[in-house]
């Protein structure tokens, strides 16, 4: 990459076809930079169409958490960030690749930067839909938006949409969790008085509980990129598990992939939180208690595994009077979440329609009551 690859693109003129290929694989036929082609699973040259199968008959292993692996300065070497200066994203192409727009906000202020440290993905689930597809399942999805602009619903979002892996940390443990508390259970009282009239009473038994619960956790999903939003991505979810691959630098061939933001400590943090939450919602069922005064809980992780995987997601962003919507798709489901524009016009339309069914209504009942 020459210097003036390295600077801040200003735009479009920049770019040459040799930026824009993947030179890490290349056609066996002539040579061109091959990419990743959805419907075959296999890699297709740009240039002359020739297929090149590649095997990921090999098993996903996860990986056991240690202090070393936390503290660690590991390299994923196989690619290059570039920084969005526009959105903040970070996204990773291949070392002879360069990115041409943001694929979260459309930006061109895209920024290479030297560094890539982080963890290598275990795993990657690869994209099952096609574009054409893809953009169906948004095309259905738009319809069912009524209160969304006309010119939003005919728009070609094809020119906007973008093939990213987004990152993922998959948990697994077997826990250990004891436990001692005072919890309550809500209990009723009916009373008779004097003159036969009968009152009832709510109050709170409390009761000690202690105990022991084991259990396990496997492949609970956190997110670790920081461009989706957590709404959008437990939308987007399940994410089918059958589908994950052993990761090989072919499935990115011509894909971005966005870098995590959030270490694996950090993540693994979030996910402690949600063990002890979740067994805190289980001792509460488990005693039928409606109330909880105290509770100690002392978890105890045996084991401690992840898998850092790579899962696939079509983004598309639509500006609408200087506002900027995302729209996302599974890239392996079809499933679409975002949160589009709402036409004013349609909104006012609603409101006076209503306004006149009402006055129709009271009129009409205003008139059958004077004749009547």
């Amino acid at each position: 990459m020459n210097n003036q690859q390295e600077q801040l693109l200003e735009g479009e003129e920049l770019l040459t076809e040799q930026q824009v290929a993947t030179l890490q694989n290349k056609c066996s036929s002539c040579g061109a930079g091959m990419i990743f082609d959805i419907e075959s699973g296999n890699l297709k040259c740009r240039h002359c169409n020739t297929m090149q199968e590649f095997q990921d008959e090999e098993r996903v292993q996860r990986r056991q958490i240690t202090n070393d692996l936390i503290n660690s300065h590991e390299k994923w070497t196989e690619g290059k960030v570039f920084r969005c200066d526009n959105c903040g994203a970070q996204e990773v192409l291949d070392h002879k690749e360069i990115a041409r727009k943001c694929s979260f906000c459309g930006s061109a202020k895209i920024m290479a930067i030297d560094e890539l440290p982080g963890i290598k993905p275990d795993s990657v689930i690869p994209f099952q839909l096609t574009e054409q597809t893809a953009v169906q399942r948004f095309k259905k999805w738009i319809k069912s938006r009524w209160l969304a602009p006309r010119h939003f619903k005919q728009a070609d979002i094809r020119e906007r949409m973008n093939k990213i892996y987004t990152p993922c940390w998959s948990f697994s443990a077997l826990t250990q969790n004891l436990y001692r508390g005072t919890l309550g259970r809500t209990v009723t009282h009916t009373t008779r008085g004097p003159n036969g009239t009968t009152q009832t009473h709510t109050s709170i038994r409390w009761f000690r509980v202690q105990g022991q619960i084991n259990q396990g956790y496997q492949d609970h999903f956190i997110q670790s990129g920081q461009r989706i939003s957590a709404r959008s991505f437990n939308g987007l979810k399940p994410f089918n598990l059958q589908q994950v691959r052993v990761y090989r630098q072919e499935y990115l061939s011509g894909i971005i992939a966005e870098h995590y933001t959030k270490t694996l400590e950090a993540c693994f943090q979030e996910f402690s939180n949600f063990v002890k939450q979740d067994i805190r919602r289980m001792i509460v069922r488990r005693h039928r208690a409606d109330h909880v005064q105290f509770l100690d809980i002392k978890t105890n992780f045996m084991e401690r595994k992840f898998n850092y995987i790579l899962l696939p997601i079509y983004i598309s962003n639509f500006n609408y009077k200087g506002n900027l919507f995302n729209f996302y798709i599974n890239g392996a489901t079809g499933k679409v979440v975002g949160r589009n524009p709402k036409s004013k016009l349609k909104i006012w339309g609603i409101v006076l329609g209503s306004i006149a069914i009402v006055a129709g209504v009271g009129a009409a009942l205003w008139f059958s009551g004077v004749l009547g």
